[in-house]
This record gives C-alpha cells, structure tokens and sequence, in this order.
C-alpha cells in the first residue's frame, strides 16, 4: 500500500507539472523562499509597531522603533535590514549575547553605538574595542538625544535594544517613551 500511494502522488507530481507549469514553477519557487524574505514581509503586517517601524525624519536622520527586538538575533536582523550609517540604541547588556554575526552586523551598520539604561562594564569595553564611539545614557530620552547627537546627515538612528521588557516595562510601552522622546527633539 504504501508504495501505491508513493506511486500515486508521483504521478499526480507530474500530471500536475503538466496540466500547469507555472503553478508547478510557482510551488517551486515558494519552497526556496528565504526566512528573511518571510520575516521582511511578515513585519509589514499592520500591528506590528515597534518592530523596524519609522517614527519621524528630522534633518535627513531617520528614527526607527525596534521596541520589539528582546534578543540578539531580533537585534542580528534588525541591523542588516538597516540601508543608512546606523547610531544603534542598546541595552543587550552580557558579552555573551554578542555572536560573531551580531558583531560583523555591528561592524558593518553602526557608526556609534549609545548604551542605554544600567550596563555592565564588561559590554561597554568590549563594544569599545570595536572602535566604534560608545556612549552611555541612563535614561531613553537622554539616550534619543546623544543618539541624534552622534548622527551625520543621512544617518539612522536604530532602537533595538536587544533585551526583554521589565516587570515595570513591556516593549510596546519601551518603544512609546522612544517615540514620546523622538518627539520632544
């Protein structure tokens, strides 16, 4: 039996092919798409604040909420998808967190890096040994604006802060303070 039915979906394969090979190509096509691609289109979603979303253009710098972004792949994705000189928002705050792919993304994107909120010594040496400006803010206003200090025309500034809300803080309401605070610029 269970060779009658391996037969049977082969030749319905290749029925299929024949009565219609574009769908036949189509199918193909869909099975290699990559999991960014999915991850690119599932973020344009409505209801998907604070994930890669643009909040406001001053002076040629764009301001992106990556609120959402709680862990380091979440940050990995965000800084390649970035398209301009990045001033990256972070709060990841073990070196253990940081894998050699968030490190080229890092080396590749971002042109100033602001730690934000209580940080380890430990994270801001080794990001320094990156030779990249590190900067550090306690609170996420101070944080917008030494971020939009640390900009050259034509830069991002990215929010991806690379770690969970607290018990006091969800991302969403995070990602509102960064917003109020592009805001008050």
């Amino acid at each position: 039996m269970p060779t009658q039915k391996s037969n049977n979906f082969s030749l319905f394969e290749k029925e299929r092919e024949k009565a219609n090979p574009m769908v036949a190509t189509l199918a193909n096509h869909l099975v290699n798409i990559r999991k960014k691609n999915i991850a690119a289109s599932l973020s344009d979603f409505e209801g998907s604040s604070h994930k890669l979303e643009r909040v406001k253009t001053i002076n040629t710098i764009d301001f992106i909420d990556d609120s959402r972004s709680t862990n380091a792949n979440a940050v990995w994705y965000a800084l390649q998808s970035m398209t301009k000189p990045t001033v990256w928002i972070c709060g990841i705050d073990q070196v253990e967190k940081f894998t050699q792919d968030l490190i080229d993304q890092v080396l590749s994107h971002v042109k100033a890096i602001v730690l934000q909120g209580v940080y380890n010594s430990d994270v801001y040496n080794f990001l320094s040994s990156l030779d990249i400006p590190v900067f550090v803010e306690m609170n996420l206003e101070d944080a917008v604006r030494q971020a939009f200090y640390a900009c050259d025309r034509n830069y991002a500034v990215l929010f991806s802060p690379g770690v969970n809300g607290t018990a006091q803080m969800t991302y969403r309401q995070r990602g509102d303070l960064f917003q109020e605070a592009v805001g008050q610029l």
